[in-house]
């Protein structure tokens, strides 16, 4: 299965569509989730398709020129922030504070504009649209940092999901005014052989162009089914292959433009 998004094709995998029953859960349940997954196995594009962070960035970035009508916001719940080095308290309330009215005032101007009635329905004294936020590399953040999120997400009502590399859950858990809270705990993992074939053959003009299976093989061992490693040998494959006007990608064409990154290639690992 594939969704488009700005042009780009994204592979569902079933990693994804786990971290999106895990998603909605914690949007409803408004509770603190923790996520894991090493670099490049897809954790941040999971979250930011599901988020449909592509389009709503744009949109809260640009604000809505006067006389225009606003872009129609269909089933927008979920915002997504990078956590920054050595963030302070301080800076992060700020950000999730104009994360949160931002996107609120979003969907309420959209709402006001193609549903009114709906709105008028839904108004509250403090009617508030953002129902989750997902926090990439949350790793970053202090204890410190890691305890005003969860303050954040009770006074708010607001599901958190903070997403770090792996160890960052045993962080979490020593932690016990933040890690009594945790409501669930996933490990994101590499997508399988076939979905890093699947993402790869997407990325892959397809006119002229021969992919052997065994050289799909190769990148799988070589990056470890790792969709950040793999997209980026296959851009240096697509280097070589232009320079050469190859229209063949066969194992040796791998192996050749694995020596050019940091990748152990099947010859290497030999030595």
């Amino acid at each position: 299965m594939t969704s488009k998004s700005q042009g780009d094709q994204f592979v569902q995998t079933r990693q994804h569509l786990r971290f999106v029953e895990i998603a909605n859960a914690c949007r409803i349940s408004r509770a603190l989730y923790i996520c894991t997954g090493k670099p490049g196995v897809g954790k941040e594009a999971s979250a930011q398709v599901y988020a449909q962070w592509p389009t709503i960035k744009g949109l809260l970035d640009t604000p809505r020129r006067p006389q225009t009508p606003p872009p129609k916001l269909d089933n927008c719940h979920t915002a997504y922030w990078d956590a920054e080095i050595n963030c302070t308290i301080k800076r992060l309330n700020s950000a999730l504070n104009s994360l949160r009215n931002k996107f609120d005032f979003l969907v309420q101007d959209s709402l006001n504009w193609y549903e009114p009635e709906r709105l008028r329905q839904s108004l509250t004294p403090a009617t508030e649209f953002l129902e989750l936020i997902i926090i990439n590399h949350a790793h970053r953040l202090s204890f410190l940092c890691l305890d005003a999120i969860n303050d954040f997400r009770q006074q708010n009502k607001i599901g958190f999901i903070l997403m770090g590399v792996p160890g960052f859950d045993r962080r979490v858990k020593m932690y016990d005014l933040v890690g009594n809270d945790v409501a669930l705990y996933h490990q994101y993992a590499a997508p399988r052989p076939d979905e890093l074939k699947q993402i790869l053959q997407l990325r892959w003009p397809s006119e002229g162009i021969t992919v052997e299976d065994a050289a799909i093989t190769i990148i799988e061992e070589m990056t470890s089914s790792n969709i950040q490693k793999a997209l980026n040998i296959q851009s240096e494959i697509e280097r070589v292959r232009g320079l050469n006007s190859i229209t063949i990608i066969s194992p040796e064409l791998v192996q050749a433009a694995g020596t050019s990154l940091l990748f152990d290639t099947p010859g290497r690992s030999k030595k």
